[in-house]
């Protein structure tokens, strides 16, 4: 995987040579990019028109964070529509405060499942990733966090009393993630 690909907001000239460079590794390995867009609403957008210029090939793109990110359904539509994953990757942060931008309000799981939910119905259930970001000691279950197995052992359980198939909890959790991280063929 190429990526974790960090970006601010605004994007910084390094970070916009950075994403044209991963969009040439791509052409040149077939590898996915991941990536870690600025805390804004249009920093995902702003980031696909970049690796689009260079050439990425965007479907074999992950867009992450989309939960801290992300809150209209509109701007998720244009995502949809770029070909890239559409990753919610904080599952089990149920705070509303988010240190990082004081502006906004952490959705919830439930809030999360809605986004998928109504992505996924506008044709687009091939297209979303979950995970739950455990990048520090605390969420650990050892530490009192929720540990590894929590979308396993709360998520899919909620997921299906809210009316997901077996067929669409599958996709998210199996089919999309291994299609999303296949190396394709690179270009000769």
């Amino acid at each position: 995987v190429i990526g974790e690909i960090g970006c601010s907001w605004p994007l910084a000239d390094n970070e916009r040579k950075v994403l044209r460079a991963s969009a040439r590794a791509q052409r040149m390995t077939g590898a996915p990019i991941l990536i870690h867009p600025g805390r804004d609403e249009t920093s995902p957008l702003q980031i696909i028109e970049v690796l689009a210029e260079a050439g990425a090939d965007l479907s074999r793109t992950i867009m992450g964070h989309l939960d801290r990110t992300v809150f209209l359904r509109d701007t998720l539509t244009k995502i949809a529509e770029a070909g890239c994953y559409m990753e919610w990757d904080l599952f089990g942060t149920e705070n509303s405060y988010y240190t990082l931008n004081p502006k906004i309000d952490m959705p919830s799981d439930a809030k999360r499942m809605d986004d998928i939910a109504w992505i996924s119905s506008q044709g687009y259930g091939r297209k979303v990733l979950v995970a739950h970001d455990i990048c520090a000691k605390h969420r650990l279950e050892k530490y009192g966090g929720h540990g590894y197995y929590y979308i396993l052992s709360h998520i899919v359980p909620r997921m299906r009393a809210r009316g997901f198939t077996g067929e669409a909890i599958d996709d998210i959790l199996v089919n999309n993630p291994r299609d999303s991280l296949t190396f394709v063929e690179p270009e000769a």
